[in-house]
Protein backbone atom coordinates (compact mmCIF):
# COMPACT_ATOMS: atom_id res chain seq x y z
CA UNK A 1 0.00 0.00 0.00
CA UNK A 2 1.48 3.28 -0.97
CA UNK A 3 1.24 5.75 1.64
CA UNK A 4 0.76 9.68 0.10
CA UNK A 5 4.33 11.50 -0.61
CA UNK A 6 2.60 15.00 0.19
CA UNK A 7 2.40 14.87 4.14
CA UNK A 8 6.13 13.81 4.14
CA UNK A 9 7.84 16.55 1.96
CA UNK A 10 5.35 19.27 3.58
CA UNK A 11 6.93 18.41 7.22
CA UNK A 12 10.56 18.22 5.95
CA UNK A 13 9.71 21.89 4.70
CA UNK A 14 8.05 23.10 7.79
CA UNK A 15 11.59 21.42 9.81
CA UNK A 16 13.53 23.36 7.65
CA UNK A 17 12.25 26.67 8.04
CA UNK A 18 12.40 26.46 11.53
CA UNK A 19 15.99 25.57 12.06
CA UNK A 20 18.44 28.64 13.71
CA UNK A 21 19.29 30.78 10.72
CA UNK A 22 23.33 31.66 10.00
CA UNK A 23 25.15 34.07 12.92
CA UNK A 24 24.78 37.57 11.22
CA UNK A 25 28.06 38.60 9.36
CA UNK A 26 30.14 41.27 11.06
CA UNK A 27 30.55 44.46 9.37
CA UNK A 28 33.49 46.84 9.50
CA UNK A 29 35.69 44.50 11.26
CA UNK A 30 33.37 44.82 14.32
CA UNK A 31 34.28 42.12 16.94
CA UNK A 32 32.03 40.94 19.25
CA UNK A 33 32.31 42.51 22.74
CA UNK A 34 33.69 39.09 24.21
CA UNK A 35 36.13 38.67 21.92
CA UNK A 36 40.12 39.16 23.28
CA UNK A 37 42.12 40.67 20.54
CA UNK A 38 45.78 39.55 21.04
CA UNK A 39 48.58 42.60 20.23
CA UNK A 40 52.03 41.86 18.36
CA UNK A 41 53.45 44.58 20.10
CA UNK A 42 55.55 44.19 22.98
CA UNK A 43 53.30 45.94 26.00
CA UNK A 44 55.99 48.24 27.13
CA UNK A 45 55.50 49.99 23.28
CA UNK A 46 51.66 50.56 23.52
CA UNK A 47 52.23 52.68 26.31
CA UNK A 48 54.38 55.89 24.04
CA UNK A 49 51.36 57.89 23.43
CA UNK A 50 49.94 58.74 20.24
CA UNK A 51 51.46 61.18 18.88
CA UNK A 52 54.72 61.06 20.25
CA UNK A 53 55.25 57.57 18.59
CA UNK A 54 56.07 58.80 15.05
CA UNK A 55 59.01 60.45 16.73
CA UNK A 56 59.91 58.42 20.13
CA UNK A 57 60.23 55.07 20.85
CA UNK A 58 61.17 52.84 23.85
CA UNK A 59 64.38 51.17 22.81
CA UNK A 60 65.30 47.87 23.09
CA UNK A 61 66.32 46.93 26.72
CA UNK A 62 69.46 45.22 25.09
CA UNK A 63 70.99 48.70 24.87
CA UNK A 64 71.65 48.90 27.75
CA UNK A 65 74.85 46.98 29.70
CA UNK A 66 73.88 44.24 31.60
CA UNK A 67 75.71 45.33 34.28
CA UNK A 68 73.54 48.42 34.89
CA UNK A 69 70.18 46.47 34.34
CA UNK A 70 70.84 44.52 37.18
CA UNK A 71 71.95 47.23 39.52
CA UNK A 72 68.84 49.13 39.03
CA UNK A 73 66.47 45.83 38.92
CA UNK A 74 63.38 46.20 40.94
CA UNK A 75 59.55 45.39 40.75
CA UNK A 76 58.86 48.96 39.41
CA UNK A 77 60.09 48.29 36.02
CA UNK A 78 62.93 48.33 33.89
CA UNK A 79 65.74 51.26 32.88
CA UNK A 80 63.36 52.50 29.69
CA UNK A 81 60.09 51.93 31.48
CA UNK A 82 58.96 52.79 35.69
CA UNK A 83 55.27 52.60 36.83
CA UNK A 84 54.15 53.71 39.99
CA UNK A 85 51.55 56.28 40.87
CA UNK A 86 53.45 60.00 40.67
CA UNK A 87 50.93 61.97 41.14
CA UNK A 88 49.00 60.99 44.02
CA UNK A 89 45.92 60.53 41.96
CA UNK A 90 45.53 56.84 43.09
CA UNK A 91 45.96 55.19 39.37
CA UNK A 92 49.03 53.80 37.96
CA UNK A 93 51.60 56.25 36.22
CA UNK A 94 54.06 55.34 33.76
CA UNK A 95 57.77 57.16 33.52
CA UNK A 96 59.22 56.16 29.81
CA UNK A 97 62.87 57.28 28.28
CA UNK A 98 62.25 57.33 25.28
CA UNK A 99 64.78 57.82 22.46
CA UNK A 100 64.48 59.19 18.47
CA UNK A 101 62.68 56.54 15.99
CA UNK A 102 65.48 57.97 13.32
CA UNK A 103 68.22 56.50 14.52
CA UNK A 104 69.12 53.07 15.99
CA UNK A 105 72.53 52.58 17.46
CA UNK A 106 73.90 56.33 17.88
CA UNK A 107 70.86 58.76 19.45
CA UNK A 108 70.68 62.07 18.99
CA UNK A 109 68.29 63.04 21.31
CA UNK A 110 66.15 61.68 24.63
CA UNK A 111 63.08 62.19 26.15
CA UNK A 112 61.79 61.51 29.67
CA UNK A 113 58.18 61.47 29.47
CA UNK A 114 55.14 60.48 32.10
CA UNK A 115 52.40 58.94 30.63
CA UNK A 116 49.38 59.66 33.22
CA UNK A 117 46.79 56.93 34.60
CA UNK A 118 43.78 59.23 33.16
CA UNK A 119 45.23 59.01 29.65
CA UNK A 120 46.94 62.47 29.22
CA UNK A 121 50.50 62.77 29.43
CA UNK A 122 53.83 65.25 30.25
CA UNK A 123 57.18 65.62 28.78
CA UNK A 124 59.65 66.10 31.49
CA UNK A 125 62.43 66.89 29.28
CA UNK A 126 64.26 66.48 25.92
CA UNK A 127 68.03 66.44 25.22
CA UNK A 128 70.32 66.07 22.99
CA UNK A 129 72.99 63.13 23.35
CA UNK A 130 75.04 61.06 21.66
CA UNK A 131 75.61 57.58 22.52
CA UNK A 132 79.20 56.05 21.60
CA UNK A 133 78.94 52.44 21.04
CA UNK A 134 75.59 51.70 20.87
CA UNK A 135 74.76 51.17 24.86
CA UNK A 136 72.55 53.39 26.61
CA UNK A 137 74.63 55.83 29.09
CA UNK A 138 71.50 56.57 31.13
CA UNK A 139 68.11 55.17 32.48
CA UNK A 140 65.50 55.93 34.99
CA UNK A 141 64.78 54.56 38.70
CA UNK A 142 61.75 55.64 41.08
CA UNK A 143 62.80 57.09 44.65
CA UNK A 144 60.29 55.95 47.18
CA UNK A 145 58.07 58.43 49.21
CA UNK A 146 59.84 59.65 52.48
CA UNK A 147 62.73 61.95 52.54
CA UNK A 148 65.00 62.52 49.57
CA UNK A 149 68.38 64.40 49.99
CA UNK A 150 69.22 66.58 46.90
CA UNK A 151 71.84 69.41 45.72
CA UNK A 152 69.57 72.43 44.62
CA UNK A 153 67.48 72.79 41.90
CA UNK A 154 67.93 75.11 38.62
CA UNK A 155 67.15 78.66 38.34
CA UNK A 156 66.14 79.94 41.77
CA UNK A 157 64.39 76.64 42.71
CA UNK A 158 64.52 74.47 45.90
CA UNK A 159 68.25 75.14 47.54
CA UNK A 160 70.51 72.38 48.74
CA UNK A 161 68.27 70.02 51.47
CA UNK A 162 65.56 67.61 51.81
CA UNK A 163 62.02 67.10 50.07
CA UNK A 164 59.85 65.16 51.75
CA UNK A 165 58.19 62.95 49.02
CA UNK A 166 54.47 62.51 49.23
CA UNK A 167 55.03 59.91 46.37
CA UNK A 168 57.40 58.09 44.13
CA UNK A 169 59.46 60.51 42.36
CA UNK A 170 61.37 59.62 38.87
CA UNK A 171 65.08 60.15 38.82
CA UNK A 172 67.07 59.84 35.63
CA UNK A 173 70.40 58.88 36.12
CA UNK A 174 73.68 59.48 34.29
CA UNK A 175 75.28 56.52 35.06
CA UNK A 176 78.53 57.21 37.24
CA UNK A 177 77.70 60.56 36.54
CA UNK A 178 75.25 63.12 37.78
CA UNK A 179 71.37 62.48 38.30
CA UNK A 180 68.16 64.57 38.29
CA UNK A 181 65.24 63.71 40.39
CA UNK A 182 61.42 64.85 39.13
CA UNK A 183 58.58 65.05 42.08
CA UNK A 184 54.91 65.58 42.24
CA UNK A 185 54.43 69.16 44.65
CA UNK A 186 51.18 71.75 44.49
CA UNK A 187 49.92 69.39 41.42
CA UNK A 188 53.00 69.65 38.80
CA UNK A 189 56.50 68.20 38.92
CA UNK A 190 59.37 69.77 40.38
CA UNK A 191 63.10 69.25 39.74
CA UNK A 192 66.69 68.61 41.32
CA UNK A 193 69.51 67.80 41.29
CA UNK A 194 70.15 64.60 42.83
CA UNK A 195 73.94 63.31 42.39
CA UNK A 196 76.95 65.02 40.76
Amino acid sequence: MHRPLLPFVATALLLACDTASAPDVLHDNALPEDTVVQHTAKAPDLLVPAHLSNAWQLPSAERWDTYWQQQYADSTGDLRHRRADLDGDGTMDNALFLTRTDTTHRDSAYALVIGFGNGTDTTLTIEPWAEAEGHIGMGIALEPPGPMGHLGGEDGGEPEGTVDLKQPAVTLIYFEKASITWYWKNGSFHKVWTGD
